[in-house]
């Protein structure tokens, strides 16, 4: 059944017999295919923006914190982003490859440009904290001198992640594995792809790849927040949904009014459990609800969100965008890695404006740091 509602995107063979051949791409292409010839979803980057948003004031903490950590369920920012990033990457790079070395060669130079930006911040921060000591005891990096070897070889590896350097190691990972899942959906077995990654997630409450050798060593390593065998899933799905992009909108505008009423009250209980209106028999430490492991419960949640939110924005026209929340989310890598360095700068400063000025000059602060993220968007797109 999976199978024939999600029927088959292009193949690689087919657009390359269609160029021998002298024909026209888009004669050989699907509808998905064409959708993404057209150039980025202006929804999505807007989407992305606000996700950047959010998460940057989620890390900052204070009383915005409140508003923005998880309003509407047991779902963050980070899920959003995470599926997010899948679809595009499936449109924006995915499909516009004309083969599978085309993709292999595109996969490897971002998955590069993320790693070096990885690495690069994390250079920054420990040359910061060599230059002033005092540094490493807000930023706990204190292992970058108790083991000046270990410690970098590790971080390099993407093993050791510090606070906040746990997501782009695995957006390395997912970019570097999207071909082999590409060439699934190309060849028609999306269904096996999908049906390999929730088996690769339900492995992933058994064992955690960073935690495992991170916890055979003695000393300050961290194994970074999310299990990359869990989150992987909402990549997949993120790519899925990029690739059987109409097949997709053809369902959902099928669904009868009664599953839609059906979701929306599903979501709801969980709203109300979310902020302890209601007790369905889950505390929010229950592993149903996890984040690091993305427990069942949790994944409903972002799926119904998503599935939600993906049938609101079928009445929005894809060119549709939010000025300054769309020129962030194009800019996403450069917004995400500012907003370490702003989120490693507050843990200094932060308790400071929060002591001189209270909750509300913290507000400002933060509204602040918030403008800030123009600047690498500004600089990113002025140098494409």
């Amino acid at each position: 059944m999976l199978k024939h509602a999600l029927g088959r995107p292009v193949r690689w063979m087919t657009w390359a017999r269609a160029r021998s051949a002298g024909r026209d791409i888009s004669a050989a292409a699907s509808p998905t295919t064409a959708a993404a010839r057209s150039g980025r979803d202006a929804r999505v980057d807007s989407l992305r923006g606000l996700l950047l948003v959010i998460m940057t004031l989620d890390h900052l903490g204070g009383p915005l914190y409140a508003i923005t950590y998880s309003p509407l369920g047991y779902v963050t920012a980070a899920e959003g982003f995470v599926f997010l990033s899948g679809y595009m990457f499936a449109l924006a790079y995915a499909l516009r490859a004309p083969s599978m070395p085309v993709l292999l060669t595109k996969s490897l130079r971002r998955a590069g440009l993320i790693y070096r930006y990885h690495v690069a911040l994390l250079a920054l921060l420990v040359g910061l904290t060599w230059l002033m000591p005092r540094l490493a005891a807000y930023w706990h990096l204190g292992g970058a001198s108790d083991h000046p070897v270990t410690w970098p070889l590790l971080s390099i590896a993407l093993i050791n992640q510090p606070s906040y350097f746990d997501i782009l190691p695995m957006y390395v990972i997912f970019v570097l594995t999207t071909p082999l899942a590409a060439l699934g959906f190309a060849r028609g077995r999306g269904h096996i792809v999908l049906l390999v990654s929730v088996g690769i997630w339900a492995l992933g409450s058994l064992v955690n790849p960073t935690a495992s050798l991170t916890a055979q060593l003695d000393g300050d390593f961290r194994p970074g927040h999310f299990n990359l065998l869990c989150w992987q899933l909402l990549w997949v799905a993120g790519l899925a949904l990029g690739y059987y992009r109409e097949p997709v909108k053809r369902l959902i505008a099928r669904l009868s009014p009664a599953l839609w009423l059906a979701l929306i009250l599903f979501l709801g209980a969980i709203f109300l459990a979310r902020h302890g209106i209601v007790t369905l028999g889950v505390s929010a430490a229950a592993p149903a609800v996890d984040s690091t492991h993305m427990g069942w419960l949790r994944m409903l949640d972002t799926l119904g969100l998503l599935l939600l939110t993906g049938g609101m924005l079928s009445y929005v026209r894809r060119d549709a965008r939010i000025g300054w929340l769309a020129y962030l989310g194009r800019a996403s890598i450069q917004v995400f890695a500012f907003q370490i360095v702003l989120v490693y700068l507050d843990m200094g400063i932060g308790f400071r404006i929060t002591a001189l000025g209270g909750p509300g000059l913290y507000i400002v602060y933060s509204l602040l740091c918030v403008m800030s993220l123009t600047v690498p968007a500004f600089l990113h797109h002025r140098r494409l």
